[in-house]
């Protein structure tokens, strides 16, 4: 297993977990960029480049051309839309197959998309609510994550909402599970999240939630089943078999090649790796003030970590981590 931390102290391992700490001056792993704020959500395009959103700017960063490390990264989708709307804080990304990037607009109760040019468009969402419908018409509370789905199909994590919610190729909006603040498994409006914050589309479109407040990862099938993968509440720290994991927050989520899970365990420091039967290990482990948000999934197979940084006069910054795929 490789791990890459762009800075002057290097990792080490511990009992077989690789124990990295970042430095006050972050940088992503495979390009020396850096940036004085939190990210919020990461993607990985099919040539290496890399997408982080940073909620503190207001800025999607585009980092890399063509799989080649880059020194300068560029702002996406800094400039407003036709009638002067703008992003307030981006968090999830999620890369469609023509290059356009959808985006969850936390505060701003709003999906978007972002073409290649950086141009936005309003997907759907307007004011802080909740409504099914036409996207123009539909509501959300503080979306925080987005995945596109084998049929096009957006997927949005609907924190505010304790709802997983989708939005078709033509703007319908609808809730696939979920209604209460609560836990539990079930069909539908009977299952139950607690501010769910990540979610991840497998190619059978088996939908897969970091269902933070419950310190729980849940799967849904495609016709609203849902089951808790690995972890329960209350919060906990430990390997183990579906709800015997103890997690913490978990904010971030990526599909591995193998149908695992890799989770940003963001309250315990750690990244997780869950296997289909709900088992899981810990590959990497932070030091410090050091956070795991966002995971994504590169082209050869590494999984890349976005880490929130407090340095010494707690300002938030950022580091991006390369877990290599040999493990």
């Amino acid at each position: 297993m490789t791990v890459t931390v762009a800075d002057e102290q290097a990792a080490v391992e511990r009992e077989g977990v690789v124990v990295a700490s970042a430095s006050t001056a972050p940088a992503c792993a495979d390009g020396g960029f850096a940036f004085h704020g939190r990210p919020a959500g990461l993607a990985v395009a099919p040539d290496g480049t890399v997408l982080v959103s940073d909620a503190t700017s207001r800025t999607i960063w585009r980092i890399g051309s063509g799989g080649a490390p880059a020194v300068d990264a560029t702002p996406v989708a800094r400039s407003p839309d036709a009638v002067g709307r703008r992003l307030l804080r981006p968090a999830g990304l999620a890369l469609a197959s023509d290059g356009t990037v959808l985006v969850a607009d936390t505060t701003g109760h709003r999906i978007w998309a972002v073409s290649p040019t950086g141009s936005l468009r309003l997907v759907a969402g307007s004011v802080y609510g909740y409504r099914d419908g036409p996207g123009a018409e539909a509501l959300f509370r503080f979306p925080a994550g987005v995945a596109i789905g084998p049929d096009g199909t957006c997927y949005v994590a609907d924190t505010g909402s304790d709802r997983i919610r989708t939005i078709t190729p033509d703007g319908l909006v609808a809730t696939l599970a979920g209604s209460i603040y609560d836990y539990g498994d079930g069909r539908g409006s009977s299952a139950r999240f607690r501010r769910p914050e990540a979610i991840a589309i497998d190619v059978d479109g088996t939908c897969y939630v970091a269902d933070t407040g419950n310190n729980a990862i849940r799967r849904i099938t495609p016709d609203g089943e849902v089951t808790t993968l690995a972890g329960s509440p209350p919060e906990g720290d430990r390997d183990g078999v579906g709800a015997e994991v103890g997690l913490r927050w978990p904010t971030g989520l990526a599909l591995g090649g193998d149908g695992d899970l890799w989770v940003a365990d963001h309250g315990n420091g750690a990244l997780r790796r869950i296997d289909r039967f709900g088992a899981s290990t810990t590959p990497l482990r932070l030091s410090g003030h050091h956070w795991p948000v966002a995971v994504a999934r590169a082209p050869d197979g590494a999984v890349i970590v976005a880490v929130a940084v407090l340095d010494d006069v707690r300002r938030p910054q950022a580091c991006l981590i390369s877990v290599g795929a040999g493990r």
